[in-house]
């Protein structure tokens, strides 16, 4: 079954129209009729969104999400995959394995695993920019951070150990 099909059943069963899930996303009738009718995969934004309204987890109606359900165990914890051929070059197993203790999993304790597909997303995009465009955008976070900073959030995020 593909993520049309599951949004189908879901929208069913939860009693909601395409047209109403439609309104609350912000994403077109026309091209939420096409994922469901042609039953193809749909974008994490489009999930997110989609997740968010629908009061699901990302990874119940999209199949590219980064983080599944059987990625996680019964505490709440990720389960570690097993090392990528050729990254032992550049990363050992243990380093990686204390990024994930001492960084990335205190970041999504605070601030939810749902939240991990977008920003493995803004990742992967920000590698795909040239070394300018990305120095660009750095410099747009760093100004950004100077009048949009959450005070309580930065605390949040200082107290990580890795970090």
């Amino acid at each position: 079954m593909g993520d049309g099909k599951k949004l189908k059943e879901i929208l069913d069963k939860q009693g909601m129209s395409v047209r109403k899930l439609a309104k609350e996303t912000s994403i077109s009738p026309t091209t939420l009729y096409s994922i469901i009718q042609k039953d193809t995969g749909i974008r994490y934004d489009f999930a997110l969104r989609i997740s968010n309204v629908l009061n699901i987890d990302v990874d119940d109606i999209c199949s590219d999400a980064g983080l599944k359900k059987e990625d996680w165990d019964n505490e709440n914890k990720i389960i570690l995959p097993e090392l990528p051929q050729g990254l032992n070059s550049v990363l050992d197993g243990n380093r990686i394995k204390r990024y994930l203790k001492f960084t990335l999993y205190p970041l999504m304790e605070m601030f939810g695993k749902n939240n991990m597909p977008l920003v493995d997303a803004h990742l992967t995009n920000y590698y795909q920019l040239t070394d300018e465009a990305r120095a660009e955008v750095d410099q747009f976070i760093n100004a950004q951070l100077k009048i949009n900073r959450d005070p309580e959030r930065a605390k949040q995020v200082k107290s990580i150990k890795g970090w």
